[in-house]
């Protein structure tokens, strides 16, 4: 599309040009892990605003600065048109980026904490220089190059050079985010539970370990016979260790909160590693069925 608005004059050249950019940012709004978060109706729109917006002011620098150079007689209406539009440009460039980085960072203190919000902060940083030459071509030099002043057009030449310079590095600093993922995303993964399953002949347990990581956990178990029957059990005890770290085994008795499952709530596994859990079933005054297994707690 951008291709082929080169080649037609007018508005159905401007059409095509337009067309292309909301292409583009529609694509980035489309598949990008942005946008996968939620509210995703938000974050769709917010990537494709922000897509286009940084398409729209890096796209226009490199014909702008060779028309000025070149002293093309449509030079001063392509200035006069991108100062005017530039401001709307930033200010929705600007709104979709907050709302951006509000849903993925989360917490202030991820911004030094993640290599995504160094990544963030160093991006920011440029971003202050990249608005404050903006502001300066605008205001400063804008005016006096539509006058022809041959000093002021060769300013605002050099100084769209390193305003594109400028975009380039907060694009590459922006591609590092393919390889950090968001706060939000790290805090999803540590949210997620650790699972396994103990089968026996005689009984059998769905356990769920939440969070799936070291800390205070809630374990639940739902039990069953060997056949996958129901297990009315009267009492249910976890019995958690790790030899491996050189911590003994120690008891938490379950209770049923009415969900159909076993359940003991803080539970305090300290350490990150794999752990045995063995779940002792009561089943009747006289029978007492153990079984255990080895689940993965993360880091």
């Amino acid at each position: 599309l951008g291709l082929l608005s080169l080649g037609v004059r007018g508005a159905s050249s401007r059409a095509l040009a337009v067309a292309g950019m909301l292409t583009g940012a529609a694509a980035l709004a489309l598949s990008g892990h942005a946008s996968a978060a939620e509210p995703q109706w938000l974050m769709r729109s917010s990537v494709l605003v922000h897509a286009a917006a940084i398409t729209f002011w890096i796209g226009s620098l490199p014909p702008l600065g060779l028309a000025l150079r070149c002293g093309s007689v449509d030079a001063t209406v392509a200035l006069i048109r991108f100062s005017k539009a530039i401001p709307y440009v930033v200010a929705l460039l600007v709104a979709s980026g907050v709302v951006l980085a509000v849903v993925q960072v989360q917490h202030p203190s991820a911004l030094v904490e993640t290599s995504y919000g160094r990544l963030l902060l160093a991006k920011l940083a440029l971003l202050v220089l990249l608005f404050g030459l903006a502001g300066l071509n605008r205001w400063r030099l804008t005016e006096q190059a539509t006058q022809r002043e041959q000093g002021a057009v060769r300013h605002l030449v050099r100084s769209i050079v390193l305003e594109a310079v400028l975009v380039l590095t907060v694009l590459g600093i922006a591609a590092g985010w393919r390889f950090t993922p968001p706060p939000r995303s790290i805090a999803i993964a540590a949210a997620q539970p650790a699972e396994m399953h103990i089968h026996t002949a005689k009984a059998m347990a769905d356990v769920t370990v939440a969070p799936g990581r070291a800390g205070p956990v809630s374990v639940s178990a739902v039990v069953m016979t060997g056949d996958f029957g129901p297990l009315d059990a009267k009492e249910v005890t976890f019995v958690f260790s790790n030899p491996e770290a050189g911590i003994e085994p120690f008891r938490r008795k379950a209770s049923k909160p009415g969900d159909g499952t076993w359940r003991a709530d803080e539970v305090l596994l300290p350490l990150a590693g794999k752990w045995t859990i063995r779940i002792d079933i009561l089943v009747t005054d006289f029978d007492l069925a153990r079984i255990q297994g080895e689940i993965e707690i993360r880091q």
